[in-house]
């Protein structure tokens, strides 16, 4: 029952009926219109031309995408216009837009510049200062220091340290995670901390995706929080066939507590993810806390998206400046940042280009993911080129078998690129996480996917110069020794279904 929910509420569902109709249109030109043929065929060549002209003008859209919708407009025109317009009926509303920025103005006062930690990042690199001010422009956080971090090489570790802070709060606490699975013993242990706090008086606020928990809340689930105290509100409400911006979803997982500590990374609240229940073998995923002045940026990050389906927009300074007595002495820098679909600024993609493009020993990259687009690409291989050393590490049981094949049609290309491919053989990875150098690193919920690169709601940490950057090269060593290289050797040998379907989904990747 969860899968077939799961399918009613999706876009594929309605991209089936779609399919269907652009089929029956055939089917009745032949048989029973057929001295109408002419006329449809001629008034469906029209509209596609129509649609055709109209994106390729349109200038915001990034040229994968406009590839993609003109190919399918083109040869499956029925199909292609009613999907095209559907998803533009779709895109995000002005009401969401209006919401998010609006909190956004009234919090950015609270993250504002420390000139001297800027200085003293443009001594040690003008480069990374120059990043940092556009991260902090368009990403929404300022650089920090004295934010000490720890990193996570598996969940069942980050859940332990989740537990131990949430029953330190006193003040508040803020979670917002993609999926919530209320059958999972690892929902079931936090709810019971979080019970606790808000009858103690802890002002707990719970927000989750519709869609990533359509198959593991029950429907009125939030009402069921508020009422043990708990504030929740639900990202995007669905309905099927109707929703009109359930591309854009929110993806972030970030918990919050007393302004103190900051989770965040690719883990959610399910079992799978603390290794409890195993679905595709072992799973890998990673994560970091934050302490100190850099927990500010998460808390505004929950508080915008929390402002979307508010009354009106509310002033967070109490709880973003809640982070500046909890400042503790730490070597390196951080940036927090968020990226969104409501503008044309691809922030996380920018940042795993700017490791790329900046590297001058090694990139070591891990997702559960691999869907880019040619600049993308391009920028890997440059860094190969070059002669940096560009390892990618990608699942080999994976979760959905269409982005698995899918991401093999990138394989050939990459490793005569220079890049080196390996699958996580105990099982699937799920980490998202870039490193280079011994220097930079970006973790968060961020794939290497059209979704979290263009689509959806995500969050990251920008990590320069941080004691756990060593922790994180040191883990990427340690997944390689459990990974097998993929050869062009092993490429040939690939079942040539499987490769086959790969290759055709390749046409519609930015819609999958």
């Amino acid at each position: 029952m969860k899968k077939l929910n799961r399918v009613l509420y999706s876009n594929k569902f309605f991209a089936l009926i779609m399919l269907l109709i652009q089929i029956a249109v055939f089917v009745a030109m032949f048989i029973w219109i057929s001295d109408y043929s002419k006329v449809i065929i001629g008034l469906t060549t029209l509209l596609s031309a129509v649609m055709i002209i109209f994106e390729v003008n349109r200038s915001e859209e990034e040229p994968t995408f406009k590839m993609t919708w003109i190919t399918l407009i083109a040869i499956i025109p029925v199909f292609g216009a009613l999907f095209y317009l559907f998803t533009r009926a779709g895109a995000i509303s002005k009401n969401i837009s209006e919401d998010y920025h609006a909190a956004q103005d009234i919090n950015k006062k609270y993250l504002t510049e420390n000139e001297d930690v800027l200085k003293t990042l443009a001594l040690e690199n003008k480069r990374e200062n120059a990043f940092a001010s556009y991260l902090s422009r368009y990403g929404g956080s300022p650089v920090y220091s004295n934010s000490p971090v720890q990193y996570y090489s598996i969940g069942e570790r980050m859940f332990e340290d989740i537990k131990k802070e949430l029953m330190k709060a006193e003040k508040f606490i803020f979670m917002e995670f993609f999926i919530i699975n209320h059958t999972s013993r690892m929902w079931r242990e936090i709810l019971d901390i979080l019970r606790q706090k808000a009858r103690r008086g802890v002002e707990v606020r719970v927000m989750y995706d519709a869609m990533g928990c359509v198959g593991t809340l029950p429907r009125g689930y939030n009402e069921a929080l508020e009422k043990i105290g708990i504030q929740c509100r639900v990202f995007s409400p669905i309905v099927p066939l109707m929703s009109t911006h359930q591309n854009n979803r929110d993806h972030r997982k970030i918990i919050v507590v007393d302004g103190a500590a900051a989770f965040c990374g690719g883990i959610n609240i399910a079992d799978e993810y603390i290794n409890e229940k195993l679905r595709f073998g072992h799973w890998k995923d990673t994560g970091f806390m934050l302490r100190g002045s850099a927990v500010a940026g998460f808390t505004a990050m929950f508080l915008n998206m929390w402002n979307i389906y508010g009354a009106g927009a509310e002033d967070g300074g109490k709880y973003i400046t809640a982070s500046e007595p909890n400042r503790v002495s730490a070597d390196g820098f951080v940036i927090p940042f968020g990226d969104t679909p409501l503008d044309n600024v691809y922030i996380g993609k920018r940042a795993y280009i700017h490791n790329l493009d900046n590297a001058s020993d090694y990139v070591y990259i891990m997702t559960p993911y691999l869907v880019i687009d040619d600049e993308m690409y391009e920028s890997m291989k440059y860094a190969a080129q070059r002669g940096v050393d560009v390892k990618i590490i990608l699942p080999h049981v994976p979760d959905k078998p269409y982005a698995f094949y899918l991401a093999r049609t990138y394989y050939k290309a990459l490793i005569n690129a220079g890049i080196e491919i390996y699958e996580y053989t105990p099982g699937f990875i799920h980490a998202k996480m870039s490193v280079s150098d011994g220097a930079r690193a970006i973790v968060g919920t961020i794939n290497h996917d059209y979704r979290s690169l263009y689509l959806h709601y995500e969050c990251a940490a920008y990590m320069m110069n941080v004691p756990a950057v060593i922790d994180i090269e040191r883990d990427f060593k340690d997944t390689l020794s459990k990974s097998q290289k993929i050869t062009l050797d092993d490429i040939k040998h690939f079942n040539v279904f499987t490769r086959l379907t790969g290759h055709v989904m390749r046409l519609l990747a930015p819609l999958l």
